[in-house]
């Protein structure tokens, strides 16, 4: 579980619960939990701008309600999650993007989810033993995202501060958020620099995202992994059955190609995926990735120059240009 692993060498390092609210408010646990919150807005707006920048020119959408969702259960210290975080449910919102269609909506940190009049979750009873777990936060994202999927405003419930005043169990929410590129975004908590891509999911470790110098270099990261789902290299990936570190190769081109498109349509500077590679380049040598699979960061950065320059010279519409690999994604299908 991503969650999981080093959560529990928090509790470990730091001891005992502490006893009392006071305490608990104090404790470094606490502390950690609020941290990673803060890394997952962090990501999931950057890219929830990415990912509205180029939406004009995805085949692969969804529609994002643009917030972070937490489950009770997914952390280890069940008592100071509940310091840490308002729990209106046990899945509850735990941020959200500053401007983006949850916001609009009027949700906010703390409500919880209830589901849609047709698709209560159901929670069950409180288990006698905590097992720290993402399981049921992953089925409650993928239901979430199947009444996403029809077109139109979703009427969903929450239970909110505002219920709670009124004497409701709950406040029913209009969500109706725009199709924009498909992606999710989560934090791996390892301190390991590092950062990948499923096919749906981009995934950045914590210790890269402290590594980055600002949000543009942070961008620079995401878009290339964002890439990878863009251009459905998973299943190109899986169906290549020799020359597969040929194949892989040639998918990372097209990652850090159309990388400086996205972070260019969403506002983010594609400077920064220069300045990201040649700094962690040349202090790492390979860096995160290696040979043969992975170009050397020499080759990386003089490919995104060239990339850059050719986007500089098409004319833009509406401060967007339509990246060329997106346009043959969209043709192939």
């Amino acid at each position: 579980m991503k969650l999981l692993a080093v959560f529990l060498a928090v509790v470990a390092m730091f001891g005992a619960v502490a006893a009392t609210r006071e305490e608990a408010a104090k404790d470094p646990v606490v502390a950690a939990y609020q941290e990673l919150i803060a890394k997952d807005l962090r990501l999931a707006t950057i890219g929830y701008h990415l990912a509205k920048g180029s939406a004009d020119y995805c085949r692969n959408k969804w529609r994002n309600p643009g917030w972070v969702l937490h489950d009770e259960r997914q952390y280890p210290d069940l008592a100071l999650a509940r310091h840490a975080f308002i729990f209106r449910k046990p899945v509850s919102v735990a941020a959200l993007v500053p401007g983006g269609p949850a916001e609009a909506a009027r949700v906010k940190v703390g409500d919880g989810l209830v589901g849609t009049k047709e698709a209560l979750i159901w929670y069950g009873g409180e288990p006698l033993r905590h097992n720290p777990t993402v399981a049921r936060l992953d089925m409650v994202r993928g239901g979430l995202q199947e009444v996403l999927a029809q077109s139109g405003p979703i009427s969903y419930l929450l239970e909110t501060g505002r219920s709670a005043t009124e004497g409701q169990n709950f406040d029913r929410v209009t969500l109706d958020p725009p199709a924009i590129c498909k992606s999710d975004f989560w934090v791996d908590t390892r301190a390991k620099r590092d950062a990948g891509a499923d096919g749906e999911r981009v995934r950045v470790t914590s210790g890269l995202i402290d590594y980055v110098a600002d949000d543009d270099e942070l961008a620079a990261v995401v878009a290339h992994e964002m890439a990878h789902n863009l251009l459905d290299h998973r299943p190109r990936i899986e169906a290549t059955k020799s020359g597969k570190s040929k194949v892989i190769k040639a998918t990372e081109a097209e990652a850090d190609r159309l990388s400086v498109w996205l972070m260019a349509n969403a506002g983010y500077d594609p400077e920064a995926a220069i300045s990201f590679w040649q700094r962690y380049g040349k202090a790492t040598g390979l860096g995160i990735f290696s040979a043969p699979t992975h170009y050397r960061w020499q080759a990386r950065v003089a490919m995104l120059r060239e990339e850059i320059e050719r986007m500089a010279a098409l004319p833009a519409r509406n401060g967007r240009r339509d990246p060329p690999l997106l346009a043959m994604h969209r043709a192939a299908q």
